[in-house]
């Protein structure tokens, strides 16, 4: 239905997507965000400029708005989301995975702000814990942590009380527990992962159906996930952030520098053995697991898709057993997935000279756009002291549908002229 349509009886829906990290969320995200229009066609709001402003609305929630490092329209900024869904005739998602970390308190308080008039629903994806401790620990890696994979394992492990960021997000069946706490069981639903390999339509698929959209509509084609790190990228950049110092800190000018560039563009596109659990975290990762789907089937949560793919059967790995190769293609151990521990020296010498080279190729990218932005500054610069009437004109038509339309017959009638002069000229 488009926005103006007729909608059936029953409340507006507002989906709060809550989390958690390392879900597909980023997929999930990109193919809604890149393909807005097409959900707003089939009655979906996201409210909003844009998926950073959904995640400025998690620090509004979380009381983190007001911080100096963040900008100021943070603060507040929920209750505009708030005020958008609410002059919307049908259903609205709100969706960034760090609202998990919400205390009961605050996911109450942003439940209720949307009053009685909207039948709020709290989404949760989740996946198995095999798959989520090596990728939340290179999160933590992207975020200035120099942990190593194996402390990172054994601190989950002694974490028994669960205070942890880590099971703040992860651990799904409290994470629902916290948002569900003013709702019905109903209105608490839980989208798992398919197992590693399967195609992700399914999710986006499961994703949608909640929704109440069309699946098929939207291309899923051109979105990404949030790309991971070979093993041996991953230790590269431990091993920066442990000697970094006090440079570039973060928050501050590490997110851009080594986050976004050396992690995301450089490390990423990489090749690299895949990161996994040894037999020992396998066993307490399916422990866990086990318990948290028994804690979210007490809650009788909405589940789409399964619980047991939480709790999958991977075949453990053994640390740093088989040969490995220091050649130019990532590790080979013959034994699957590695820790990092099993990177050794040499490898990392040969990873870190290719990171080299990947950052002076990302540097002279980044020249190359810069100097061309420079060009058409210069050019619209020059454009609008001899022509200032007509570079408004251009610039309004852009933003303006009916001036471009103008714009375009002008344009036409001026080449229709111009061809009628050369065959004048030819006869």
């Amino acid at each position: 239905m488009s926005a103006g349509a007729d909608i059936d009886e029953r409340r507006r829906r507002v989906f709060l997507h809550v989390g958690s990290p390392k879900t597909g969320t980023t997929f999930l995200q990109q193919v809604l965000w890149s393909q807005r229009r097409i959900a707003e066609e089939q009655g979906l709001l996201l409210p909003l400029s844009s998926f950073f402003d959904h995640y400025l609305a998690s620090l509004d929630v979380r009381g983190l708005a007001h911080r100096p490092e963040h900008p100021s329209r943070a603060a507040g900024i929920f209750t505009k989301a708030v005020r958008e869904a609410k002059a919307w005739p049908g259903d609205v998602l709100i969706s960034h995975e760090l609202f998990a970390s919400a205390t009961v308190e605050q996911a109450g308080r942003a439940i209720a702000a949307f009053g009685d008039d909207a039948e709020v629903h709290v989404v949760l994806t989740a996946r198995d814990l095999v798959r989520q401790i090596p990728a939340e620990w290179q999160e933590h890696l992207k975020h200035r942590s120099r942990k190593t994979f194996d402390e990172f394992v054994r601190d989950l492990q002694g974490d028994t009380d669960h205070s942890s960021w880590f099971w703040r997000v992860q651990d799904f069946a409290d994470v629902t527990d916290r948002w569900g706490t003013s709702l019905p069981p109903d209105r608490v639903h839980v989208v798992t992962v398919p197992a590693s390999g399967a195609d992700p339509a399914i999710l986006w698929s499961r994703f949608a159906t909640l929704l109440g959209l069309q699946a098929d509509a939207f291309s899923t084609q051109q979105s990404r996930s949030n790309t991971s790190l070979g093993a041996e990228q991953a230790e590269l950049l431990r091993r920066v952030n442990a000697t970094l110092g006090q440079r570039l800190p973060l928050p501050g000018p590490y997110a851009a520098d080594v986050k976004n560039v050396f992690a995301q563009r450089v490390l990423a596109q990489r090749p690299g053995a895949k990161l996994g659990l040894d037999a020992d975290g396998v066993d307490f990762a399916m422990r866990r697991s086990k318990e948290i789907v028994a804690d979210l089937q007490r809650q009788q949560v909405d589940v789409i898709g399964d619980l047991e793919e939480l709790v999958p059967h991977p075949d453990p790995i053994s640390t740093g057993t088989g040969p490995i190769s220091t050649g130019t293609g990532p590790i080979s151990t013959g034994a699957g997935p590695i820790s990092t521990g099993a990177v050794p020296d040499d490898v990392l010498l040969a990873e870190s000279i290719a990171a080299l080279v990947g950052l002076l190729d990302e540097h002279r990218a980044r020249r190359i756009e810069r100097d061309a932005a420079r060009r058409e500054r210069d050019a619209l610069a020059g454009d609008f002291k001899e022509h200032p009437v007509r570079f408004l004109l251009v610039r309004l038509s852009e933003r303006r549908p009916a001036l471009m339309r103008l714009r375009r017959l002008y344009q036409r009638r001026r080449e229709l002229r111009a061809r009628l002069q050369r065959v004048r000229s030819k006869s």
